[in-house]
């Protein structure tokens, strides 16, 4: 089934956090938390021809709704990869970009690859902790994505579990570029989420990353990188303590004031050693993304993502969703 430009798509789902267990079915317009669900018709939704005439038949796709600057922003960003390279296995696919009709200039619809297995949040959520095998996994293939993205100019700035989305052999890509940038592009202010914003993020005057620089740039990306693979084998927000609420005042004693993030006792020296070089506070000693890629905690593990061991037990916790 292909679709033209400026086809009308009947509730064009939203690419949220929680996708579809892959071959089953859900109810057009089904929502959850507040936002209707990717959804994949018989074939596939198609979008317009991606770049170098690579098809999208029989691949999955999910209407991402957009609006104002951020969306403009992210479609120069994901056009922009796909102009470069067309397609990386750790990067989220754009299969093309056109307005809402309804809506004149205020959206813009991207049509992008379809991700099955929902985001690393949700996988989160459901198994509480991964073991060391799988955060490794994931640390490889985020690492590939970013090294593709820091290739191209381009800093993610928002790398949190949300943003990783697993696919249907355990591979994690990175989605998401609204809050993402060219380093040759200044905005005002400090865009993405806070909780994972590194300490010359939050602070650039008080950690040397004033005037900006593109290493600092690239730099915060490994930072929030380091954030979530410690909460993967916590299970938690790993930045404060339990029950804590991780507002702006108690993240900036945190990030800028406090000292190293506590690891656990029974993680392996590897992973220490690991996480410790992405939460470097000293954004100049922090290990680039080439240096984490040589680790022993990643260059060690499986060339898999090592991700397939826990999946099964993932999808037989989704509730089945009958039409």
């Amino acid at each position: 089934m292909a679709m033209a430009m400026g086809t009308p798509v009947r509730r064009p789902a939203v690419h949220a956090d929680r996708l579809a267990r892959p071959g089953r079915r859900t109810p057009r317009g089904a929502r959850e938390g507040g936002r209707p669900r990717p959804r994949r018709g018989r074939h596939g939704l198609q979008g317009p021809a991606p770049p170098h005439g690579r098809g999208t038949r029989g691949q999955g796709a999910a209407l991402a709704r957009r609006g104002g600057g951020a969306a403009l922003r992210e479609a120069y960003v994901h056009l922009g990869v796909a102009a470069a390279a067309p397609y990386h296995t750790h990067v989220v696919r754009l299969h093309g970009v056109f307005p809402r009709p309804s809506c004149g200039d205020q959206f813009l619809c991207l049509v992008l690859e379809y991700v099955p297995n929902g985001s690393l949040g949700d996988v989160l959520r459901r198994c509480g902790r991964l073991p060391e095998q799988a955060i490794a996994g994931v640390a490889r293939c985020v690492l590939r994505g970013l090294r593709h993205l820091h290739l191209l100019g381009i800093v993610h700035g928002d790398v949190k579990p949300s943003k990783l989305l697993v696919g249907r052999h355990g591979e994690v890509k990175i989605a998401d570029f609204g809050a993402s940038r060219h380093v040759s592009m200044r905005v005002a202010g400090a865009g993405g989420t806070c909780a994972y914003m590194s300490p010359e993020r939050m602070d650039p005057e008080g950690f040397g990353a004033a005037p900006p620089s593109a290493a600092a740039d690239f730099s915060s990306d490994v930072w929030a990188l380091g954030v979530v693979l410690l909460e993967c084998h916590v299970g938690r927000f790993p930045l404060v303590a339990p029950g804590e609420r991780p507002d702006w005042a108690a993240l900036v004693v945190a990030v800028c004031f406090g000292g190293a993030p506590d690891v656990p006792m029974a993680a392996t020296p590897e992973f220490t050693s690991f996480v410790r070089r992405c939460l470097e506070k000293e954004w100049r000693r922090r290990a680039t993304v080439e240096e984490l890629l040589g680790h022993p905690f990643v260059s060690g593990s499986p060339p898999c993502c090592a991700t397939n061991e826990w999946l099964p037990n993932f999808h037989d916790e989704l509730p089945i969703v009958r039409k």
